[in-house]
């Protein structure tokens, strides 16, 4: 699918916001359509009373636009901020909620750590309740564990993958809730 661009339209980029704009005289007045990045499908597509109503618009759309790209700018520079011997969780289920812990043994850079599962302690809030508390045994690694490289996420979170479910967290000391099926 490709773009549509108005006849006789003015091009106005703004890189920062990665934002495309192409102003024209519609039927209905001065207008604009917008596209982010290389989206086909515009981001923004209106006509208004008057010009500088329209450059009013556009111009906050485009700040908008510029905010966000530098704060996903500076989440990705961040990194993840994790250690080796840090520990991370994720914690997944649908009728149920299952935890599963995981240790930093490498860090290649800010962008990306290795982690390998680890095995935990998990006691039953009361008998028979199918609920409970885990918590990570550090350094005591699953048989069949293999160590696995996720990309940052944001600060102390990496994304999941095939080795873990949903996003991983840090630990941050605390049991984690648990319950199942029995």
């Amino acid at each position: 699918m490709s773009r549509f661009i108005p006849a006789n339209a003015e091009t106005r980029e703004f890189t920062a916001a990665a934002v495309v704009a192409y102003c024209y005289q519609s039927d209905r007045g001065p207008a604009f359509v917008a596209y982010k990045g290389r989206q086909s499908k515009p981001a923004r597509f209106y006509a208004f009373p008057s010009e500088e109503r329209r450059d009013a618009n556009l111009a906050d759309f485009v700040k908008q636009e510029t905010e966000r790209e530098d704060w996903k700018r500076a989440r990705r520079e961040a990194g993840h901020g994790l250690e080796v011997g840090d520990i991370v969780y994720s914690s997944w289920g649908y009728e149920q909620t299952n935890v599963d812990f995981f240790e930093v043994v490498r860090v290649p850079s800010a962008r990306s750590a290795v982690v390998r599962k680890i095995e935990q302690d998990t006691i039953e809030s009361a008998p028979g309740s199918m609920s409970g508390k885990t918590t990570p045994k550090p350094g005591q690694f699953e048989a069949t564990a293999k160590e696995a490289t996720h990309r940052a996420a944001g600060l102390h979170s990496l994304i999941g993958g095939k080795s873990a479910r949903g996003s991983l967290s840090k630990w941050e000391g605390r049991p984690v809730g648990v319950s199942w099926y029995g």
